[in-house]
């Protein structure tokens, strides 16, 4: 029996409200008592990856020593991980299960918020708001007990419905760029109550995809972001803890290890849609009950990739220990994790995706395993920098 694959991230929540003192949950992790955590989340530093390129990085790698980390959960997908963060709940217990899923009889990307024809792939309309995540929301849990939340978000996404409906409790400070956001930040006003404040910084994932992980644009950002975190930490008061972590790793694919959809008629027979990543992929059959079509994607695929159906997923613990119901009505009729350096493309309905050198959403450490980096402030009180 394989053990679940649980979010660190939900883990981290739960230890972070502890240490403010309003929880008694350390979930495994633990953190020093504050009166105030900042949480700065890197999308897409794999714990591999720092390691990796530590030169590029020397205060992160610095807090680093202890080879610390969590797993990301699955699917190791940004939508799927920060629900996990902001709810304190897997996947399977939050709702949503991948970068896109069905959501009743229509293609649901939860970061756009927008529905599509599952068929053609044609939008549809934005998605309402209400019924979409499943589970309360751990920070809003938090802010009843006297957590003050700040959530520092790009300007571009701090007004949008994922933002919105995954983010409740918290207030969100938007920032134009990086200049800006050291700014917001320090212009926080002293607060009596336990406070947590997260700080998103998503350029790396973005250039990870266009140009590869440990590409050198790649490796350029994430010394910018190193020494923006360090300029962040010079100025934190002494009752302040830092938290650095990523919602997912990332890696890249094997030409001779990939598929493509689009282009594999014995692959079409009998699927409805597929969605989500390109390493793990929600596959929905015109028969939900049609085995034929199981063996043929397992016969296909080969042992490049695992193709599980719903119901094995949900027992497998794939989507964290429990799944609501309305999650499992989510979830695809077939299951497919690609392996190391496979991927399931569509060449024809998913170009841009395609083009992609950087990948995530899969079971290896390259996608799982993110940084745990913990220090304390230096600063008898708030300063400005």
């Amino acid at each position: 029996m394989y053990p679940p694959t649980t979010s660190g991230l939900a883990a981290l929540t739960r230890s972070i409200f502890t240490s403010l003192g309003v929880g008694d949950d350390f979930a495994g992790i633990d953190l020093p008592r504050c009166s105030h955590a900042v949480l700065c989340l890197v999308d897409g530093l794999g714990a591999d990856l720092l390691d990796a390129y530590a030169h590029r990085a020397p205060y992160l790698a610095s807090l680093s020593g202890a080879g610390r980390s969590l797993r990301a959960g699955f699917p190791s997908t940004t939508a799927s991980s920060l629900a996990s963060l902001a709810t304190a709940a897997d996947s399977g217990g939050h709702g949503l299960v991948g970068a896109a899923f069905n959501l009743e009889d229509r293609l649901f990307n939860p970061l756009a918020w927008q529905l599509y024809d599952p068929r053609t792939g044609d939008h549809d309309q934005a998605a309402g708001e209400d019924n979409v995540v499943l589970s309360r929301s751990g920070w809003l849990a938090a802010v009843a007990l006297g957590v003050s939340i700040n959530a520092f978000l790009p300007a571009a996404i701090a007004g949008s419905s994922y933002t919105r409906t995954v983010f409740k409790g918290a207030r969100v400070i938007p920032f134009r760029d990086r200049q800006d956001l050291v700014e917001r930040f320090h212009s926080l006003p002293t607060c009596p109550q336990p406070q947590m404040s997260y700080l998103y910084f998503g350029e790396l994932d973005h250039v990870g995809h266009l140009h590869g992980p440990g590409s050198e644009a790649w490796q350029g950002v994430l010394q910018d972001i190193d020494q923006q975190i360090q300029r962040l930490s010079e100025c934190i008061a002494s009752d302040t803890v830092l938290i650095v972590t990523a919602d997912h790793g990332m890696t890249t694919l094997d030409d001779a290890k990939v598929m493509d959809f689009d282009l594999n008629p014995v692959l079409q027979i009998g699927v409805s849609s597929i969605c989500a990543d390109i390493r793990a992929r929600h596959v929905y059959l015109q028969d939900c009950v049609d085995r034929e079509v199981l063996a043929r994607w397992r016969e296909t695929l080969g042992e490049n990739f695992r193709v599980f159906t719903r119901e094995e997923a949900v027992v497998r613990g794939l989507f964290g220990v429990y799944v609501v119901e309305a999650a499992c009505a989510r979830i695809g009729d077939l299951v497919v994790v690609a392996g190391e350096g496979a991927g399931l493309i569509r060449s024809l309905r998913e170009p841009f995706q395609t083009s992609w050198v950087g990948h995530h959403g899969a079971l290896t450490d390259e996608e799982q395993s993110v940084p745990l980096l913990i220090a304390r402030g230096a600063r008898p009180s708030r300063l400005h920098c």
